[in-house]
């Protein structure tokens, strides 16, 4: 008996140490990560579109919020499907095609606003997860902090009176006429602090250093966003009352997220699941649609639509990664295993 026990406890060591190995290696290869999630949005745009075609599906513009996320923008010819550069001329496009769509672009503070409204109805007994708004509403946010936010996009901000929300890397703004010589040219704080005065504009975190939380330890990422808070203390001339953390390509855990809400007090946590904001939404875990280089100002809105579809009507998918398939297995043999030994020793008691 006490043999077989053993022999079951060992299994499950085992099985826990190549379980949390391959979890880690799963986080360690962000790029493959991101592959699959491309791949995966891609797959959901076509199911989504055929689910609306075959179950003729809608939503109402005014019971969600889509969260559009872009990143850098460029006058040149951008590569169709990139979901990091955008033509600065199919940003205009698509803010004229919101617009005219009738949608109010709206900060991340207020979101979060309507958000608590919705999770205090939401307590009350309001089960639906419609809004229920009287306006359509978009969020706008821009990752990473480049020069041409300042330089293109703001211009047409202006030209629209639309809002926007940049969360920037502190550590490679140009600070004191000082830039990183590395990668694209990024915005002085003088440039964040033009843009936030104007009122279209609002800044937020977006880590210190830009490390993907992967497998990394709650102090490491905790010193990364404390730093980033740091810094757009010290150089920004007014904040938003509403705390928000950008995690770096999305990259989150649900323990670090729940930390971070408790220890940091933020109030929303963005990320880069393709989702609308609904009244099920948590506000640590707030959902982005990737905007692509080629999309015209209808594409961007047939793509709003179809992930508000896919929101509200298709469950939320398990990515089957093959690391997840490698620990899904492994434990699957450790529980045979264990079931069987269970067998043998209650058929020895029969015996």
């Amino acid at each position: 008996m006490k043999k077989y026990i053993m022999v079951a406890i060992m299994i499950c060591f085992v099985t826990a140490n190549i379980s949390f190995t391959a979890f880690a290696e799963e986080n360690r290869n962000i790029e493959i990560q991101k592959k699959i999630l491309q791949q995966q949005k891609e797959i959901d745009m076509i199911q989504c579109h055929m689910f609306k075609q075959a179950k003729q599906k809608s939503v109402a513009p005014e019971d969600y919020i889509p969260v559009l996320m872009y990143h850098h923008f460029e006058t040149g010819e951008v590569e169709a499907g990139n979901g990091v550069i955008v033509n600065i001329a199919e940003f205009e496009e698509q803010i004229k095609a919101l617009q005219q769509a009738g949608y109010t672009t709206i900060f991340l503070s207020e979101l979060y606003y309507i958000m608590q409204q919705s999770k205090i109805e939401k307590e009350k007994g309001v089960k639906q997860p419609e809004l229920h708004l009287n306006k359509k509403y978009v969020v706008i946010t821009i990752d990473d902090g480049y020069k041409s936010n300042y330089e293109l996009v703001y211009p047409i901000l202006q030209k629209y009176n639309m809002k926007a929300n940049i969360s920037v890397i502190t550590s490679l703004i140009c600070t004191d006429f000082v830039c990183s010589p590395e990668g694209i040219e990024r915005m002085s704080w003088e440039n964040l602090n033009e843009m936030q005065n104007s009122g279209l504009v609002e800044i937020y975190n977006h880590t210190y250093d830009h490390k993907p939380v992967g497998d990394r330890t709650y102090a490491d990422v905790c010193s990364s966003v404390i730093k980033g808070e740091e810094m757009l203390d010290k150089y920004l001339q007014k904040r938003s009352l509403v705390k928000v953390l950008t995690y770096p390509n999305g990259n989150y855990r649900k323990d670090i997220a729940l930390s971070m809400q408790s220890d940091i007090e933020y109030d929303l946590q963005l990320t880069t699941d393709i989702y609308v904001v609904n009244r099920d939404t948590s506000m640590w875990e707030v959902p982005r649609i990737t905007v692509d280089a080629g999309w015209t100002g209808e594409e961007l809105l047939q793509n709003i639509e179809n992930t508000a579809i896919k929101t509200f009507y298709q469950k939320k998918r398990f990515v089957f990664t093959p690391y997840r398939l490698k620990v899904i297995s492994i434990v699957g043999l450790a529980v045979l295993a264990i079931v069987f030994i269970i067998v043998k020793v209650r058929n020895k008691k029969i015996i």
